[in-house]
């Protein structure tokens, strides 16, 4: 079994990641594909809307304990106190249908959330957890700035690993290298979240998959993304954001053989990244933490990803525009009252009131 905590391994695998799942008939085809492939980290959360369920009837209840391992994670936004704490473990485990996980994180933290994470001693009570024999190891995932980073690294020395956002955008173009500089500084083993930036590294503006495609037209988009995230230094597991079986057999392909990518290749990246840098899109990955939390229920991921597909689309944009009309009244981008309760939840701290009123005139 591999080990995910080993940070000087030479390349990291594939693990699973269970925020976007299909419907179970497709899921199990891409559970048994995975593990056939030899691969068994399985990532989940509380709020991953019927992950936990859906892997229970998928994974944890159809194949022996021993051949796979599981994450989850607490939310600290559902905790007042550690009875709440515990309620929520508890739910997950039955949810799940395991006795233990695997790996266990405090979720999502930000900036935001440093003082409540602080003062509920929430790591205190995961390595509890941990003596206790209900988690085997605890870590965190990470959306904050980076001197908070660096707080987190020296306050709990004790956490055993970090869930990072690592992608070829933020990685060049935004702050991620000090994150993974600091895990690698720390010791800390790295779980990549977002590789392909929830999707939107499979499917480029034109000019910039021409690239890609020239260069080799019998490799995905989405492949060069993972290869280069599962060559990053001290990242031991990629988390693909799989929604099918084509995006599992093609992860699965570019992960039997992983190679570092050439100095060519990295001229090819760069390249890439300056096709993309004229045309402005919105950085969501689709995580829906927002969606809970607005009043009015608008679709904010679904709204972003057709105002990137209408950007990429150009002036063949008619199935976009049809596509954002079925959202239909009262959950489209010019429905926002501007009350900013989504603001503190976006882990990609994205201003999505101010975005909303730009997708709503682009689609007026």
């Amino acid at each position: 079994m591999f080990d995910y905590l080993n940070q000087n391994a030479t390349k990291a695998t594939l693990g699973f990641g269970g925020m976007r799942l299909p419907d179970d008939a497709e899921t199990t085809k891409m559970v048994d594909a995975f593990l056939d492939a030899g691969y068994n980290y399985f990532d989940t959360a509380y709020i991953y809307e019927g992950s936990e369920e859906k892997f229970k009837r998928t994974l944890t209840t159809r194949h022996n304990r021993d051949k796979f391992v599981v994450a989850d994670k607490l939310p600290p936004w559902e905790v007042k106190n550690h009875t709440d704490c515990e309620r929520i473990l508890k739910e997950q485990l039955k949810r799940i249908g395991l006795d233990y996980f695997d790996y266990y994180l405090v979720h999502s933290l930000d900036d935001s959330r440093e003082k409540s994470v602080d003062e509920q001693g929430l790591f205190e009570w995961c390595y509890e957890q941990k003596r206790k024999g209900f988690v085997k190891h605890v870590g965190f995932s990470f959306h904050g700035t980076t001197p908070y980073l660096e707080r987190l690294l020296q306050k709990y020395p004790d956490a055993e690993f970090v869930q990072l956002q690592l992608n070829y955008i933020d990685v060049l173009r935004g702050p991620a290298k000090q994150w993974q500089d600091l895990a690698n500084k720390y010791n800390k083993p790295i779980i990549v979240m977002e590789p392909v930036k929830g999707g939107s590294l499979a499917k480029l503006p034109e000019a910039a998959e021409k690239l890609f495609k020239d260069y080799n037209p019998n490799r995905s988009i989405a492949s060069w993304a993972m290869q280069y995230v599962g060559n990053l230094k001290g990242a031991t597991c990629i988390l693909g954001g799989m929604s099918n079986l084509e995006h599992m057999h093609d992860n699965i392909k570019t992960y039997e053989d992983l190679k570092p990518l050439t100095d060519e290749e990295m001229k090819l990246i760069e390249a890439v990244l300056n096709e993309m840098a004229k045309i402005s899109q919105v950085p969501c990955t689709a995580c829906k933490y927002c969606h809970a939390n607005c009043p009015v229920n608008i679709d904010i991921a679904s709204c972003f990803s057709l105002h990137n597909d209408l950007k990429r689309a150009g002036d063949n944009n008619w199935n976009v525009k049809m596509m954002y009309s079925t959202l239909g009244n009262g959950h489209r981008a010019g429905d926002c009252i501007d009350c900013e309760a989504c603001l503190s939840h976006c882990p990609q701290h994205i201003n999505i009131p101010d975005e909303l009123k730009t997708v709503a005139k682009a689609f007026k």
